[in-house]
């Protein structure tokens, strides 16, 4: 084979492998969150936030959005906690047989920025939760920014 046939075979090649990059979407897209509490890291794992769904281990809980408050937490500093509705409320298993909400069918997610590359992650069940006193807390997950 030519080295001018050979140019164009692996330009093709790569030229073939990009175009099918990038009609790709992948979890690459989307921030990765690492564990940085004990109860993160025996229970989720890593995570990642979709615009519409939470990924915890092989779980994924359907959500959107519902609302934003400014101080969930005293805090939090600037960027506002975003309340979540979880469209089929669930309460998968987890990494070890943990679950998100022990015992509960988890309804809320809210997640609470923790300045600098922080992330809290609060769980709630039954009504919607609008501060840090809200009843039907059950779990609080902390993470940091991977890399």
């Amino acid at each position: 084979m030519s080295r001018t046939a050979l140019f164009a075979s692996g330009l093709l090649a790569l030229l073939a492998v990009g175009v099918a990059g990038a009609v790709r979407a992948d979890d690459d897209d989307y921030p990765t969150w690492r564990p940085a509490s004990d109860m993160a890291v025996t229970a989720t794992g890593p995570v990642i936030l979709f615009p519409d769904r939470f990924n915890a281990g092989a779980a994924n809980f359907p959500w959107q959005e519902d609302g934003v408050v400014q101080q969930f937490k005293p805090d939090q500093g600037p960027i506002p906690a975003r309340i979540y509705k979880l469209t089929q409320p669930a309460n998968p298993d987890l990494l070890n047989g943990h679950k998100l909400c022990e015992g509960k069918t988890v309804d809320w997610i809210v997640m609470v920025p923790a300045p600098p590359a922080g992330l809290e992650i609060d769980v709630y069940a039954g009504a919607k939760p609008s501060g840090i006193g809200s009843p039907g807390l059950c779990a609080t997950y902390l993470y940091k920014r991977w890399g």
